[in-house]
């Protein structure tokens, strides 16, 4: 039996793909709001936008709902989350599309394009499963019919979840290290 030593290209190969799970599919907040007769609780990654929510239970899968904040910095902390994912979203992908580039030689075209597609699928798996804590429940509500907002979504509170964006963080560090061990084998870290 042969012993793997561990590689800088196997540790830069696992950072990747932590940094993608972290940015594309894993949640990085909870939402919970109110529709109609609704309470709504949803994790969301970064990039799911305001028409992303899983309403489709109660109105119908076309109509676009309005979405409202209840405070200014809720949505402004939505928009700080959406830019830092979306930089380590573009780090992440440009270091998958780098190590592709550099593997294309070592491999035929097909093969390059089915791990590519491949991941694309794993991703998108992981986006809906990791997405599956979301619900809809009823909501108890004291207020008359026409107290009660019935045509806006009204996001009330978030909740950030730390373990993905940490990942994700994590997962540049490795990137860093495997890089410069592949540049300069003969550094000390």
């Amino acid at each position: 039996m042969r012993s793997h030593k561990f590689r800088s290209s196997d540790l830069l190969i696992l950072s990747t793909a932590i940094g993608l799970i972290a940015t594309w599919s894993a949640p990085w907040f909870e939402l919970r709001g109110a529709f109609a007769a609704w309470r709504v609780v949803e994790w969301h990654t970064f990039w799911r936008g305001d028409h992303a929510f899983m309403l489709g239970d109660v109105v119908a899968a076309n109509y676009r709902v309005p979405i409202e904040y209840a405070t200014v910095a809720l949505q402004n902390d939505l928009r700080a989350f959406t830019l830092i994912g979306s930089a380590l979203a573009l780090w992440h992908s440009a270091v998958f599309g780098a190590m592709a580039f550099a593997f294309r030689r070592a491999l035929r075209a097909r093969e390059l394009i089915a791990i590519i597609f491949g991941a694309v699928i794993v991703l998108a798996l992981l986006t809906f499963l990791l997405a599956l804590p979301s619900s809809l429940d009823v909501k108890v509500d004291f207020r008359s019919a026409s107290d009660a907002h019935t045509d806006t979504l009204i996001w009330s509170h978030i909740q950030i979840l730390p373990i993905a964006p940490t990942c994700a963080i994590i997962a540049i560090v490795g990137q860093l290290i495997a890089l410069r061990k592949i540049r300069n084998p003969n550094s000390a870290i």
